[in-house]
């Protein structure tokens, strides 16, 4: 009877996992990184939907801090996050500074041109913003960690 009972199960399953294979949900995010929308893709309907992202192919965040072009990614990120930083002269120093949602700030950093790691994998999930900053000027971003 257990036999039986467990084979149904599975045999429950199946298809469950099967159609499972060709969707997957698609997220929508607003300037601020606030997501806006959830969808259910499905993709033996349409192979590739042109509003979804391949998850290797994250599209950076950018802002202009002066003559300076800032580009964060992935965003969200699951640990490490690249801040790019491209233009400008190079007399400003640039500090990159993250904080967590209660304004607690956990690094303070000094940036080149061109791409900055920060290291995220031991804080937990949930938000933080990322405060660039060179000379007078100062940009942030809203950074989700998964």
């Amino acid at each position: 009877m257990k036999q039986h009972f467990l084979i149904l199960c599975l045999m429950a399953l199946v298809p469950l996992s099967a159609s499972s294979q060709n969707q997957i949900v698609s997220y929508a995010y607003d300037q601020a990184g606030n997501r806006i929308s959830r969808k259910i893709v499905d993709l033996s309907v349409n192979p590739n939907p042109t509003h979804v992202k391949k998850s290797d192919d994250p599209a950076p965040i950018e802002d202009q801090l002066g003559e300076r072009k800032i580009a964060i990614y992935p965003n969200p990120t699951k640990g490490m996050l690249g801040v790019e930083i491209t233009g400008g002269e190079a007399k400003d120093a640039i500090r990159i500074q993250l904080f967590n949602a209660d304004g607690k700030q956990l690094q303070n950093k000094k940036a080149e041109s061109g791409i900055t790691p920060l290291n995220l994998t031991a804080y937990p999930t949930g938000w933080y913003i990322l405060r660039v900053q060179a000379g007078e000027k100062m940009t942030e971003f809203k950074i989700v960690k998964q």
